[in-house]
């Protein structure tokens, strides 16, 4: 069984992040309840399925074009982390977070989309 670190991952948002403290990537199922007549239990069928990115980072360097993306809804590659995730993505949220006697860190989110499409 092979291990890795989490120093040992590469993230990319629209380009290398080279300064990635923390990412988590994730894929969700939504789902439609039915239940059937005369049946007591319902059925779960999976009818569409979401990818998200939360990135964590220290440079506000690897802000790179990031707030012009977010007002333009510009389509982007999220890639990385030991799972190879890679999807694209529109970023839908940013922050700063600026601690008095700590180091300012950045945070990231950004949700799959489908290739071609732009956000509204």
């Amino acid at each position: 069984m092979a291990i890795t670190l989490g120093k040992d991952v590469a993230v990319s948002i629209g380009g290398n992040v080279a300064s990635a403290r923390n990412a988590t990537f994730s894929y969700s199922v939504n789902t439609i309840d039915i239940g059937e007549y005369g049946v007591r239990t319902a059925a779960v069928y999976p009818i569409s399925y979401t990818g998200s990115v939360s990135i964590e980072f220290n440079d506000s360097s690897d802000l790179g074009s990031l707030y012009s993306w977010i007002t333009a809804g510009t389509e982007i590659t999220v890639s990385g982390g030991a799972g190879a995730w890679s999807f694209p993505a529109v970023i839908t949220g940013a922050s700063e977070t600026a601690g008095i006697d700590g180091v300012a860190t950045f945070t990231v989110e950004a949700q799959m989309t489908r290739t071609g499409t732009r956000a509204v």
